[in-house]
């Protein structure tokens, strides 16, 4: 976290290497290319600045949360994990929402994949999915490979006309989970893409350059 008021040392570290757990993998629901009505910025200052919820997260919620984060990924214990990602998304949405003026991120078509997230995981008896929000309207769904047949092959049930679905993605399994015929309705017309991915490494420093210093390409 740092201390310095200037947030200068505060930093990012990794909790483990991407080989830890490999088989962790997102699947993103691309709901809203649009420009956002609140930039996240600007929006994180407005929090901050009118948000009771906002300290008591920051200080309390947010540490006790990490240590269990860590934790859970050490352990690669999935149900655990993906209860804190759910949680701490909420809790985040909640502190958006105690802003004021209130700042809204998800919409209706958010609401909805978190609700059938909640169906998927009902149908498994367990939590296989979970569902996480940065300062949008987008999901992105966390699962683990061994459970991609059920996870994926859920939405790809209701949302196989959009593109961005790998070749041979799962199917099968996951078309028996029952989605709420509103919620199915408002993903199909609300998703306008998905993507799917996997863990990696993050922003690697390079010495590489592709043009020069004069802007001409290199080895040419």
């Amino acid at each position: 976290m740092g201390s310095a008021s200037s947030g200068s040392d505060s930093e990012a570290v990794p909790i483990a290497p991407a080989a830890h757990w490999p088989g962790i993998r997102a699947l993103i629901l691309v709901i809203s290319a649009a420009k956002k009505d609140v930039a996240s910025t600007a929006g994180m200052q407005a929090t901050v600045a009118t948000s009771a919820l906002f300290t008591a997260r920051a200080r309390e919620v947010v540490p006790t949360r990490m240590q269990a984060m860590r934790e859970a990924i050490n352990a690669r214990d999935f149900a655990k994990f993906g209860e804190l990602a759910m949680r701490d998304s909420n809790g985040f949405h909640a502190t958006c929402l105690d802003t004021w003026p209130p700042i809204f991120y998800l919409n209706d078509v958010s609401r909805s994949a978190i609700r059938a997230v909640e169906a998927v995981n009902a149908h498994a008896g367990r939590i296989v999915a979970a569902y996480t929000f940065d300062a949008g309207p987008n999901a992105v769904i966390f699962y683990e490979k061994e459970n991609e047949e059920v996870v994926v092959g859920a939405f790809k049930a209701i949302l196989g006309g959009v593109g961005g679905w790998k070749s041979g993605s799962a199917g099968g399994a996951g078309a028996a989970v029952e989605f709420d015929e509103k919620i199915a309705s408002t993903l199909e017309e609300g998703v306008s893409r998905v993507i799917q991915t996997s863990v990696g490494e993050g922003p690697i420093e390079v010495t590489d350059y592709l043009i020069d210093e004069q802007g001409n390409p290199v080895g040419q």
